[in-house]
């Protein structure tokens, strides 16, 4: 599944200033001393002021992938910290079930972004960990992501799972903003021997809003999953019903 998620740890770096106890030093050896340090700071001040660091936490209904249900229908909190330099960064994702007070699932990537006009590509990689969740082992998948600005902003999102997923899933979507604010889109989700299952799961129609509230960007969001008889996907073995998916993503504002 597409979650993606990876935790970074900040370092500090600590450059000392050459001192001489020696009185009869000479003087030009303790400039020249100084100069090495100075430029090392520097050099190590421009490095980490071009880390960014984000954040931003969904709460849900539920915790829907692709249509199929992962929370039986309880609503969950998905935190998402992301760490970049540069084009690359660093993903940390969850997802916490309040009703069992548990962390379920924890999403770790790695990955490199590019944008060359209107098309932007993202590659990376993701480790997946489930704990509390009984019987569901560790996984890892590759994955990329294509995007175009242009009319409908057409996306396409391929993981392959070469663990205990043994598959792959993709995602093509559609949207349009209107007046800054409101969103349209759609997803279309399919499913090749992920797990087992090959497929169409299931197809989402949401309706979006982003708006300042104090200190804070809020867009909440409504989806509605449509799902038919198709390939594994077909009652009343498919775990995929028709449903409703209610969200708010909140972000913190510098």
């Amino acid at each position: 599944m597409l979650f993606a998620l990876a935790a970074i740890s900040s370092g500090t770096c600590q450059v000392a200033a050459a001192t001489s106890a020696d009185v009869g030093a000479p003087t030009v050896s303790t400039t020249l001393s100084a100069a090495p340090t100075d430029s090392a700071k520097t050099t190590a001040n421009r490095f980490l002021q071009n880390f960014n660091a984000s954040f931003d936490a969904t709460l849900a209904s539920r915790y829907l992938f692709q249509g199929l249900d992962y929370s039986d229908g309880k609503s969950v909190v998905q935190p998402n910290l992301q760490v970049s330099h540069g084009p690359i960064a660093a993903v940390a994702w969850a997802n916490y079930q309040p009703n069992l007070g548990d962390v379920n699932e924890v999403d770790l990537s790695l990955q490199a972004s590019q944008t060359v006009e209107r098309l932007s590509g993202t590659v990376g990689y993701t480790y997946l960990r489930y704990p509390n969740r009984i019987g569901w082992d560790p996984s890892q998948e590759v994955f990329a992501n294509l995007s175009v600005t242009s009319p409908l902003n057409p996306t396409l999102s391929i993981h392959y799972d070469f663990d205990a997923g043994n598959g792959g899933y993709s995602t093509l979507g559609l949207s349009q903003t209107f007046a800054s604010i409101v969103t349209f889109g759609s997803n279309l989700f399919y499913q090749s021997h992920y797990y087992g299952m090959t497929g169409i799961p299931s197809v989402e129609i949401k309706a979006g809003a982003a708006f300042p509230y104090a200190g804070m960007s809020l867009t909440p969001s409504v989806s509605r999953f449509f799902t038919h008889d198709n390939g594994d996907f077909t009652a009343p073995d498919a775990h995929v019903s028709d449903g409703w998916l209610v969200s708010l993503n909140i972000v913190p504002r510098p």
